[in-house]
């Protein structure tokens, strides 16, 4: 009876988890952004068999996401796929041109 008490009451966490995150980031990223976070980082933890700690573990991943997204000059480049479907970071591959770009001989 435990575990499915804890088991029910996660989805309710993380809903209150997002309302919390979507107040504290209402100024800098749009709601839905904050939840696609959110519910990014609950996914692969939806099925786990202890769920004592996923909101925790939810809660710590969305943050550090939802900070590096605000440190962005465009929030969505991070979100954003290519497109064969998979998602990049646009920052390092714009490192790597530099790199390429450096290294080439004149």
């Amino acid at each position: 009876m435990g575990a499915n008490t804890a088991e029910a009451a996660v989805p309710d966490t993380i809903q209150e988890l997002t309302n919390r995150l979507t107040a504290s980031y209402a100024n800098l990223l749009t709601a839905a952004t904050v939840q696609g976070v959110v519910q990014d980082c609950y996914q692969p933890l939806s099925n786990a068999r202890i769920p004592n700690y996923v909101p925790i573990l939810v809660e710590h991943n969305s943050r550090t996401k939802l900070r590096q997204l605000t440190r962005r000059s465009d929030p969505t480049a991070l979100l954003r796929e290519h497109s064969d479907g998979t998602r990049g970071h646009s920052i390092t591959r714009a490192c790597r041109r530099v790199r390429v770009a450096l290294t080439r001989s004149p």
